[in-house]
Formats: C-alpha cells, structure tokens, sequence
C-alpha cells in the first residue's frame, strides 16, 4: 500500500507514483537530498545544513532544492516539526534559515521505496538532450556555477580574515562572467576580488558597504581587463574544505559534463558535445 500521511487529520497518498512525474530538475534535487541525508530506509532526511555531506554548494541553492521537493509534495516536515505545508510557504514569518532547522519525510510510495535512488539513478542516466532537457540543464549548470563560485567567495574572504556574507554582493557580477569563463576561472576571480575587499579594509577601514562595492568592484574590474585576452585567466581547483555537493553529482548524471562541469564556460556546445561522445 502506499505510504500515507496524515494532514490535518486527513491521510494523504503520496502525489506521485513514478520517478519521471518529478520532471529533470525533481529527479536530481531527489536524488542528491537522499544522498546528503536520507536515512537506510529512505523514510527521512535529517537537517541539511552545510556542515559534513552537502546537498547543494550555497544555502541559497540548496533551498531552492527542498522547496522544489516542498511544492511537489514528495517533502514533509517531520515531527515534532510538522507544518501544515500551505501554512509553511504561506507564512511570511517563515525564512530560508528555517528549512536548515528541520527534519524530512519522504513522501513516496512504500512498493518502490527501497529502489528509489536506483530509479532516479537510471532516470538521469538515460536523459535525451530534448529542447526542455536541455533548458533544464544550462539553467541548473548556472545555478550550480553560480552556488560554486559563491561558496568559493566565501571561503576567499574567509582566508583573509573577512566576513564570508561580503561575497552575496557578487551574485549580480557572475552571469556575464560565467558566459566566458568556466567556474574554476571565475573562482579566480572571486579570489581576486577577496584580496582586494582585504586590501581596502586595511586602507580604509570598515566603511558600511565599501566592502560589498569593492567586491563587485574588483570582480567587473578583472572581468574588464580579461575579456580582451581571454584564456590567460588561472584555472582554479576545488578546495578541499568545498567538496562536490550532491546535486553536483545528480548533475553530471544526467549532464554527462563530467571535467566540463568546472572547466569549461556554460554552453549549449559543451553540453551537446558531452552528449555526442556517448
């Protein structure tokens, strides 16, 4: 039978019997939340927060994820954190920090539960470079590019002895510059403009908002004087301490990027060209 779950004293069956009701974007975000914390039985999904198997590589995707998974129904919180899920999107108290502070039932159906991740596995394994496949997957590799690049900000800052929240203001910079660079190139830059945000704090001091304008400063800056010579930017690798998150990997399942993914710059051509080598 079905798994049901009880709202508001009514049992609810689980919204969707069959891997490929998700759609591409609900089969990875599924797939990477079971391996990120997902118990045995793939009953629950413990907190997901950024600290030891990360599900996606910034908070802000990482969000955008659960709430997915949220809206298709195949998330529930759990006990004693239940929320009437209308309540729980509808609340204007509610925040994104909340979501890191709960636990998840998997709503699914008990007959194919046990084969869950196998199936999402297989789903993204045989992915067709279709019109909307393919729009799912440049809008989920710049959101991953995106995540990456921030989540390096972040640490960047951090190795100068900066606040890790000065990097948010270079979100509005990358779009432009992850049309020509690759995520490990724009992790250059990203290092760059770190050590310019620490420069001027010793320059200046902590003006309110200079560093946030330094940082997005340095990075239109950089991206200015490079543009011009293009592939004379470093290829920076992973850092240690910022691991492949578990959408990332749910991506390149049904990407086939592979090395790509970090070193080359978003395109619908690195994207066919995967697919064309088979």
């Amino acid at each position: 039978m079905p798994a049901t779950i009880a709202t508001g004293g009514v049992e609810v069956a689980p919204p969707l019997t069959d891997v490929t009701e998700l759609g591409l974007f609900g089969a990875m975000a599924l797939l990477a939340t079971i391996q990120a914390g997902a118990d045995p039985g793939y009953r629950h999904v413990r907190r997901l927060q950024a600290r030891g198997i990360r599900l996606a590589p910034h908070r802000a995707l990482r969000h955008e994820i659960v709430v997915s998974l949220i809206e298709a129904g195949v998330l529930v919180p759990a006990a004693p954190r239940r929320l009437r899920l209308d309540a729980t999107l509808a609340d204007p108290d509610w925040e994104d920090g909340n979501i890191d502070d709960a636990d998840w039932v998997i709503h699914w159906n008990d007959v194919v539960r046990s084969s869950l991740p196998r199936r999402l596995k297989e789903y993204l394994d045989d992915t067709a470079l279709t019109t909307h496949n393919r729009e799912v997957l440049i809008d989920t590799w710049t959101a991953l590019a995106k995540a990456e690049c921030l989540a390096f900000a972040e640490h960047a800052l951090t190795a100068h002895r900066m606040d890790s929240k000065i990097a948010l203001a270079a979100e509005i910079e990358l779009g432009p510059v992850l049309a020509r660079y690759s995520i490990g190139q724009t992790c250059a830059f990203m290092w760059w403009a770190a050590k310019n945000v620490a420069s001027s704090f010793l320059r200046h001091g902590g003006q309110p908002g200079l560093a946030e304008r330094e940082m997005s400063r340095s990075i239109t800056n950089a991206f200015s004087r490079s543009d011009a010579t293009i592939g004379t930017v470093p290829l920076f690798r992973r850092h240690h301490t910022l691991p492949m998150s578990t959408f990332a990997t749910a991506f390149l399942s049904a990407s086939r990027l592979g090395d790509a993914y970090w070193s080359s710059p978003i395109s619908d051509v690195a994207l066919e060209a995967r697919f064309e080598a088979g």
